[in-house]
């Protein structure tokens, strides 16, 4: 799913301050930035929060308002 920046400021306007703290695994945040996972994981190391050992998320504010990928 490909995201520009204009589509992702009008979807994150309408959600609620408490819609963009909403805790979304990193597969879906990767996937919402048309990134692989690895990638996300590399380049985004400091959005991730560990919740439990074995599960890590992103707030989806955060994935929401990352920089456009260079071209």
């Amino acid at each position: 799913m490909k995201t520009n920046a204009t589509t992702s400021t009008q979807y994150a306007a309408d959600l609620t301050p408490l819609e963009l703290r909403k805790k979304i695994p990193v597969r879906e945040a990767a996937a919402l930035n048309d990134l692989s996972e690895a990638s996300f994981r590399r380049h985004y190391r400091h959005l991730i929060r560990k919740i439990t050992p074995r599960r890590d998320t992103v707030e989806l504010g955060d994935a929401i308002n990352l920089p456009p990928k260079p071209t």
